[in-house]
C-alpha cells in the first residue's frame, strides 16, 4: 500500500473541510442556532469560517492551518457532545460522532504525512549539519 503523501492528505482534508462546512451551513439554516442564548454560536461560526478559509490556503501555511481548523471543529463538536451526555441525552448528540471522527482523522492524516515528509527530508541531509555551501550549521 503506498504511503499517504502530504498532497493526498491535503486533498482528503480539503474535501472533509468542504463537507463539514456544508453540514454547518445546513445546521444554521435549518435550526434555531442563530440566537443570543446559544453558547455555541460563536465557536460554530468560527469553525464554519475557519474550515473553508484554511482549505483555500496554499504553501507553507496550508497544512498547519488545516490541522488547526479541523482540530478546532473536532474540539467544538466534542464539547457540544459532552453537553448532551451530561444532560443524559446522548442519543440527541450522537450525530456529532461522525463530525468529530472525520475532523480528527483528516487532521491526523495531515500531521502524519507532514511528519513523515520531514523525517524523510532530514534523512536526505548530510550528517553533521552540512549546508550546501560546505560550511557546517554550527
Amino acid at each position: 500500500m503506498p504511503a499517504m503523501t502530504t498532497r493526498n492528505a491535503m486533498t482528503v482534508a480539503r474535501w472533509t473541510s468542504g463537507v463539514l462546512t456544508v453540514v454547518m451551513i445546513y445546521y444554521f439554516v435549518t435550526s434555531d442556532a442563530i440566537r443570543s442564548g446559544n453558547p455555541f454560536l460563536v465557536p460554530d461560526v468560527v469553525l464554519t469560517v475557519l474550515l473553508p478559509v484554511s482549505a483555500t490556503l496554499r504553501g507553507r501555511l496550508a497544512v498547519p492551518a488545516m490541522i488547526f481548523a479541523l482540530a478546532w471543529a473536532a474540539a467544538v463538536w466534542t464539547v457540544s457532545l459532552c453537553t448532551y451526555i451530561t444532560r443524559g441525552a446522548f442519543a440527541d448528540g450522537a450525530n456529532h460522532l461522525p463530525l468529530i471522527f472525520s475532523g480528527v482523522v483528516a487532521a491526523g492524516l495531515l500531521a502524519i504525512s507532514g511528519s513523515t515528509r520531514t523525517r524523510a527530508h532530514e534523512a536526505e541531509r548530510p550528517a553533521g549539519g552540512s549546508r550546501a555551501d560546505g560550511r557546517t550549521g554550527r
